[in-house]
């Protein structure tokens, strides 16, 4: 059986792509709710598995009971077996690394799909820049000696809390850009089989991104929003508005009184995510910080613009620093200024030739010794 674990919308649209590619094999779902439209039933999958994670403020993690009745849970409805395969598209969600440790427990292989966004392949390539923050000592007490989690860990870089499993419970991490990586784990690149769409040079969408919760103050973020947005609408004809899944409203009230300041700005106000809105939308670029969405919708058609080199609030921050690294790597041409959009983008990187699919590489999985 082949499992997908998944916590988000952005998850699922790698999950029926990969279905399209291995429909021989048996498939079950497995969801632990983020933000995520949650499936009671799907004809690519056998089983469909939906666990709520007890996992949310520290409090949290002293709730035994809840914690211990989640596990019983899924002991009872999660049947592993030895020749299984789990595909799980983040480890940063600790009921995740729970579920993980029951497949690597039966004898069963775990591999790690990106998930599409650079976060994963910044974990992938920094270690620890200081020592835990106190709260944090605290969760990964209870984890580690309360609830007896030994294979949890914390990354924490540039102040940033990134929880990983250990790395012997993971039998591989499976990459579309092929960067380097520093963690010991295996890894594996593999390339999107997608259909570009022809889309409007004329046209533009800016993702938003929650940036003032680690990367500058919420006043800050407003005044980079509304630079963006004046420059996006010289520059396009419409350019569309698209508010991040986990936005509050209030902050959304904030961000609609920039938004009206431009008349040929125009909010989506679909929940869904923008790969599937791309060609209702027709927009050739896609602008945003560091967002899931640029990876997918290169493989589409449209051309990714990270801008966040353009503001020195988020250009001088560490974590992009590194993502800076990691696209160059890739072949990544920035944005010089809106102005000019230039040949800004990737290479043929992202979907190489050379890169076999996730069916291709599953006959391997299945085949290779642990």
């Amino acid at each position: 059986m082949i499992y997908f674990l998944v916590n988000n919308n952005y998850h699922m649209l790698d999950v029926f792509e990969h279905c399209k590619n291995i429909k021989k094999y048996d498939k079950s779902l497995i969801q632990v709710p983020h933000t995520l439209s949650v499936l009671e039933s799907d004809e690519n999958f056998t089983n469909v598995l939906t666990y709520n994670t007890p996992f949310s403020d520290i409090k949290s993690y002293l709730n035994i009971f809840r914690i211990r009745k989640t596990e019983s849970l899924i002991k009872k409805t999660l049947i592993v077996n030895p020749n299984d395969i789990l595909f799980v598209y983040t480890e940063y969600e600790v009921l995740n690394q729970y579920i993980i440790n029951i497949f690597k427990k039966a004898g069963a292989k775990v591999y790690v799909i990106e998930d599409g966004g650079l976060p994963t392949y910044l974990t992938y390539g920094v270690r620890n820049d200081s020592a835990l923050p106190f709260k944090q000592k605290i969760k990964i007490f209870c984890l580690k000696h309360i609830l007896g989690y030994r294979f949890v860990e914390y990354l924490y870089y540039n102040k940033i809390v990134f929880p990983q499993i250990n790395e012997k419970y993971i039998d591989g991490v499976i990459l579309y850009l092929d960067v380097n990586i520093i963690r010991n784990i295996k890894k594996y690149v593999i390339k999107k089989n997608t259909k570009k769409l022809k889309l409007d040079t004329n046209k533009a969408v800016y993702l938003n991104e929650k940036m003032y919760t680690a990367y500058c103050s919420l006043e800050e973020y407003i005044q980079i929003l509304d630079n963006i947005l004046l420059n996006m609408s010289q520059k396009f004809e419409k350019v569309y508005f698209k508010f991040h899944p986990r936005e509050t409203e209030e902050n959304k009230r904030l961000q609609i009184e920039i938004i009206l300041r431009y008349k040929n700005v125009i909010i989506i106000q679909e929940n869904t995510p923008i790969e599937n809105l791309l060609e209702k939308y027709d927009a050739r670029y896609v602008f945003s910080f560091m967002s899931a969405a640029l990876l997918n919708v290169n493989s589409l058609g449209a051309i990714p613009v990270y801008i966040y080199h353009l503001y020195n609030k988020m250009s001088e921050n560490n974590v992009f620093k590194q993502i800076d690294l990691i696209l160059k790597q890739a072949s990544y041409k920035f944005l010089d200024s809106y102005k000019n959009i230039g040949e800004v983008g990737f290479t043929s990187t992202l979907n190489d030739c050379k890169h076999e699919n996730l069916n291709h590489l599953l006959e391997r999985l299945i085949n290779e010794n642990p």
